[in-house]
């Protein structure tokens, strides 16, 4: 018996230390950008422009679909202007690509969420939108 109990402790031990440590880092927020207002990093001036759509499912309710939301940004780059439609699917932000604001060698400006999220009491148009935007090195 004592033999059993010993190989169940020993097993268990591998078990634990087999499992990798994976650390997880917060996204970086460097910026809330209030609908219809520019915001500038460095040398690109980001405009969130309009929603164009918010279809998002609201959090107080029951979907089927998860919704999404589109929005529209101008980025302003010396002589350089790029309209932009980013996409959120329901609470995840959409990928790199369709929410890629600016890019260089060093850094990536990504829209990263649409705020506030739906709720089914506050009609679209009180909503006070922002754009978060997250820094990724």
């Amino acid at each position: 018996m004592k033999t059993l109990v010993l190989m169940l402790c020993l097993l268990m031990g591998i078990q634990a230390s087999a499992q990798e440590l994976t650390q997880i880092t917060a996204p970086v927020i460097v910026a809330k950008i209030p609908l219809g207002e520019t915001v500038i990093f460095e040398e690109a001036a980001i405009t969130f422009e309009s929603v164009m759509e918010d279809s998002r499912c609201p959090k107080d309710v029951t979907c089927v679909w998860e919704g999404e939301a589109r929005i529209r940004v101008i980025i302003e780059s010396g002589s350089d202007r790029m309209v932009k439609q980013l996409i959120f699917h329901g609470e995840r932000f959409g990928s790199e690509e369709e929410n890629m604001l600016v890019e260089t060698k060093t850094k990536k400006l990504i829209g990263y969420k649409l705020s506030p999220y739906p709720e089914s009491t506050v009609p679209q148009n009180k909503r006070k939108y922002f754009l978060e935007v997250n820094l990724k090195h």
